[in-house]
């Protein structure tokens, strides 16, 4: 592993990420009960209560407890900066995360305004406390390279989608008379587009040849990619806000967003053809994965742009995106990143005998379990608009998922636990 250029000693306790890591499993079963909530098809209809609180429960309550828990660590490891006052910046981050997390989706569910007026205070202040500590951590760093640039852009574009999700959540909630569309608009395309598409690009460039063992990205596509997806995204969310764009310019700014995308989508495949070490891995898998979603999402999202006529392009572009890649990314990582925190805790601090492999943390077989779920869950998502078997399959994939990473996760906690007390013990 490519650890010597890492401020490994900047680190925060190992309770800081793991709390989000622990959570965000509970809300992929979450979202499973959701999607089972009413009769009808969730996936026949985008505006569906259930798919809109589902679809929250997985943003929100598995992405963003994800990609928060993560940012703590990243932070100071790969920036070079700590977090400012990290456990108590966590504790304001983890707790209204979670609060608006269970509130959001149960609003959007139960048709219910006092628990989405509820719920967008305690989010906007969660992601506010983020947002602060992060800019203050970037501001203080020394480091100038490619992820750094990743993280302040993505940044930017989840305090935007922040604000637009508060005053579309705000408005669902009182009817205020608001350009609903537009706002939607905004809020998914920097939610997705920006905050997700951007902060894996970024942390990629250190995780995928660290933890498996490809090649660097080229300098060239590392330092000009993120600006160049997010010019393109704001660009693409212009074309379709401003009614007075026409069809062809709307093509020409989404084409573009989409090919930067397939970009990095395809070298990241093509590093993984040059990897030294040529074992299975189901980590890599999830990865591979994720990146053949995301060029199926692009040519979904390619083909609603021609073929507007032909039902649920749209639909299966976004599910395609959220769970086919970032979803699938997102479970790559934290397998290779939660026993990589538990050994390197352990061994930092001053145990250097008795501390189990990453192997024996999380044990490889469970990994491979859940991939072959993911992928039948992602196979069910190409049928679910049209099928109702497929959609509940989709649902019955979620659950499983979600107990069986959590259980991963647990086991990786106690490993810890024991471990740390037997060593004490002697």
């Amino acid at each position: 592993m490519k650890i010597a250029s890492l401020s490994t000693e900047q680190a925060p306790p190992i309770s800081v990420p793991l709390r989000f890591f622990a959570a965000a499993p509970l809300f992929l079963m979450l979202a499973a009960l959701m999607l089972v909530s009413g009769a009808d098809n969730p996936f026949a209809n985008m505006r569906t209560p259930a798919l809109l609180a589902a679809t929250h429960c997985i943003t929100l309550g598995f992405m963003a407890m994800v990609m928060l828990g993560a940012m703590q660590q990243i932070m100071p490891v790969v920036v070079g900066s700590p977090i400012p006052a990290s456990r108590l910046t966590a504790w304001l981050t983890f707790l209204p995360l979670l609060s608006g997390a269970l509130l959001l989706p149960s609003g959007f569910l139960l048709g219910a305004p006092v628990l989405l007026n509820l719920a967008w205070p305690l989010l906007g202040f969660a992601f506010t406390a983020f947002i602060i500590a992060s800019l203050i951590s970037l501001e203080r760093s020394r480091a100038f390279n490619a992820t750094k640039t990743a993280i302040l852009l993505s940044i930017i574009a989840l305090g935007v989608a922040i604000t637009m999700g508060m005053l579309l959540a705000h408005g669902y909630a009182t009817g205020s008379l608001l350009p609903h569309a537009k706002l939607a608009t905004v809020h998914i395309g920097l939610s997705l587009g920006g905050w997700v598409m951007l902060l894996i690009i970024g942390v990629s460039y250190q995780v995928v040849p660290m933890f498996q063992l490809t090649p660097n990205y080229p300098k060239w596509l590392a330092n000009g990619l993120v600006p160049a997806v997010f010019a393109a995204l704001l660009l693409s969310l212009l074309s379709l806000v401003l009614e007075s764009v026409p069809h062809w310019a709307v093509i020409v700014a989404q084409s573009l967003f989409w090919f930067l995308a397939g970009s990095y989508a395809v070298t990241t495949l093509k590093l993984h053809g040059k990897r030294r070490r040529r074992v299975a891995d189901a980590t890599l898998s999830f990865f591979r994965m994720g990146m053949m979603a995301l060029l199926c999402a692009a040519l979904f999202a390619l083909a609603t742009l021609f073929f507007s006529e032909i039902d649920h392009l749209a639909t299966l572009s976004a599910v395609l995106f959220m769970l086919g890649f970032a979803m699938s990314l997102m479970h790559g990582m934290m397998y290779k990143i939660v026993p990589f925190l538990v050994w390197f805790h352990l061994f930092r601090g001053g145990i250097k005998s008795g501390v189990p492999n990453m192997k024996q943390i999380i044990p490889e077989i469970w990994m491979w379990r859940h991939l072959w779920l993911h992928r039948g869950t992602l196979l069910a998502v190409l049928f679910a608009p049209w099928w109702k078997a497929a959609a509940w399959s989709v649902a019955l994939g979620l659950l499983l998922q979600g107990m069986l990473l959590g259980y991963a996760i647990f086991k990786a906690i106690t490993t810890y636990r024991r471990t740390l007390q037997l060593i004490e013990g002697n």
